[in-house]
């Protein structure tokens, strides 16, 4: 077992112990291998600072009952009116919104309270804001203000009229083709992402929207990280655990760059062509195990193989053996669809050759029973001459 590895099977340990409410320190848990504590106590501290580690909540800290997170109904900054709830998750609540100045629906990002209040999280509301701002690309859901309101802050973004992935595939799961084309243009998206220095590290169903054309948008960048921020290792590691690759469950901060949003893009594939997840378990700490060491479920009979293995290759567990870039990855797609397309041609093909084959020989069959004076069905030969009866 290499050192990689024993460091794995402590930090599962200690994640099981926190998950029932005890904080093994990291001293215990490598009392038989004192040598491996300084980076075990760093991964800890970095799960820590995640939103999928359970965090006590603070003594006096209602959540759910806090009436600055319930603000139906109200106008905010003094400029945006809320008009409805969209979508609610871990990090906040989105809201569909109008903005009375510019005359147009918008869609309003109100974070969840929690210990941080006032300036603090409005600054850090902001850095979100114009990391998300400075992309613009179609395929990208456009920010375009941030504001604050009684000291809390909020995200104003285009308001996309559709639906996200999530509820797409709950409601009817796309064909492999249409669920190919639409990684495809997410993967452009990415690239345009990752070429301007971001990694998004939360790619899911729900942070895809689907507009009415059918085209999807990126959404979401809160926890995008800079490739500055990762080299420093200012960042910690982040995501929604299912859709995590195994550098971000193990914290190995070092090793995330655009290949981890290639993973998650390969788990949202896997979700599109089979209706399920590459992994199942009962626990988090049984899921993280399975990511980190197990392989995916086997896809469908019915995926097209070169679908299944460009998908298989995404959810590579090294990042060195998935693709290159999200461009590769959209050109792949592109070739496995016209592979696929060009064998289910040919087989159609063939069914039309194999068709024409039958009713050719047809034809001549009836052919010769005219020649020779055969009714079809019959068993003998009729000889016929002028004058017979």
């Amino acid at each position: 077992m290499t050192q990689e590895d024993r460091i794995a099977d402590r930090l599962l340990r200690w994640e099981e112990a926190w998950e029932h409410g005890r904080d093994i320190p990291p001293g215990e848990l490598c009392a038989d291998e004192p040598g491996l504590e300084p980076e075990l106590r760093e991964r800890i501290a970095a799960l820590k600072a995640t939103a999928w580690v359970k965090e006590p909540p603070a003594d006096g800290d209602d959540v759910d009952g806090d009436e600055r997170f319930d603000p139906l109904p109200r106008t905010l900054g003094g400029r945006y009116r809320i008009e409805g709830l969209i979508a609610e998750g871990g990090q906040g609540r989105v809201y569909r919104g109008y903005d009375p100045e510019l005359q147009r629906p918008v869609a309003i990002k109100i974070p969840r309270p929690r210990r941080m209040t006032g300036p603090e999280q409005a600054d850090l509301l902001l850095e979100e804001a114009r990391r998300a701002a400075g992309l613009r690309h179609p395929g990208i859901v456009s920010v375009h203000d941030v504001g604050r309101d009684d000291g809390d802050g909020f995200i104003v973004s285009d308001l996309i009229d559709g639906e996200n992935l999530a509820e797409r595939i709950a409601r009817h799961r796309p064909h492999p083709a249409e669920a190919a084309r639409l990684i495809v243009e997410v993967a452009e998206a990415l690239h345009f992402a990752h070429e301007q220095g971001f990694v998004h590290r939360d790619i899911k169903p729900a942070n895809i929207l689907i507009d009415r054309q059918g085209r999807p948008l990126i959404t979401d960048f809160g926890i995008a990280a800079t490739a500055d921020d990762l080299a420093r290792g200012k960042t910690a590691t982040s995501g929604t655990l299912p859709y995590m690759a195994p550098e971000q469950v193990a914290g190995e901060v070092q090793l995330i760059d655009a290949r981890t949003d290639l993973y998650a893009l390969g788990v949202v594939l896997y979700e599109l062509l089979t209706g399920r997840l590459p992994y199942h378990a009962r626990t988090p700490t049984a899921l993280r195990e399975q990511i980190l060491f197990r392989s995916p479920a086997p896809l469908d009979a019915s995926v097209p193989p070169s679908l299944a293995e460009v998908c298989l290759r995404c959810l590579a567990k090294h990042p060195a053996d998935r693709y290159g870039s999200a461009r590769e990855l959209a050109d792949e797609l592109r070739t496995a669809l016209a592979r696929s397309g060009s064998n289910q041609r040919g087989r159609w093909s063939g069914m039309i050759i194999l068709s024409a084959a039958f009713l050719g020989g047809g034809l001549l069959l009836g052919l010769g029973y005219l020649r020779h004076g055969l009714s079809p069905g019959s068993d003998r030969l009729k000889v016929t001459h002028p004058g017979a009866k």
